[in-house]
């Protein structure tokens, strides 16, 4: 349980800017230092929280403060980390981190760096949904999909199908 990252932190705003820039200057100097630090820190915010019926790390997403951490270990996080992050904690709950007014970040972060595979679960579980985030305002999330989609050509029809039927019955 103990990762090496004390948990006060991983909450105050100062502290998490400063874990935020040691994360990206790890991952500038191309240290294999950066995994372990990226892990451990995702770790953390993945440990058990006051919320019991659903993942740590959802209930972290959620949260203003530590869904910036996690923002930025998932733009430094390898594509199977964020393989693992995915199917462990998020896979299943799309619909709703999409329409979370601080969760969908986290979304967005997770599509711009992640693997084909991931995008394309991603794009099966939340694309007949995609009329959900753009009524809460967040067109981020879509827009995310679809650069997603963009690096990943195989996926360009369905996502753009999916676009399509927005505001259109099936």
């Amino acid at each position: 349980r103990n990762s090496g990252i004390p948990a006060a932190l991983l909450s105050p705003a100062c502290a998490s800017l400063c874990l935020q820039g040691a994360l990206s200057a790890l991952h500038r100097s191309q240290s294999p230092s950066c995994a372990r630090f990226c892990r451990a820190l995702i770790g953390c915010l993945a440990q058990d929280g006051p919320a019991h019926d659903q993942s740590p790390l959802l209930t972290s997403l959620q949260d203003p403060a530590r869904s910036r951490l996690l923002e930025a270990a998932m733009t430094v996080l390898d594509p199977p980390g964020l393989r693992e992050l995915f199917r462990g904690h998020l896979r299943g709950h799309l619909r709703g981190v999409a329409s979370h007014r601080v969760a969908n970040h986290g979304l967005q972060r997770l599509l711009d760096h992640a693997p084909e595979d991931v995008v394309e679960e991603v794009l099966s579980e939340l694309g007949p949904a995609l009329e959900e985030p753009l009524a809460r305002g967040h067109p981020g999330v879509v827009l995310a999909l679809l650069g997603a989609a963009l690096r990943h050509p195989r996926l360009q029809g369905e996502a753009l199908r999916w676009l399509f039927q927005v505001g259109h019955a099936p």
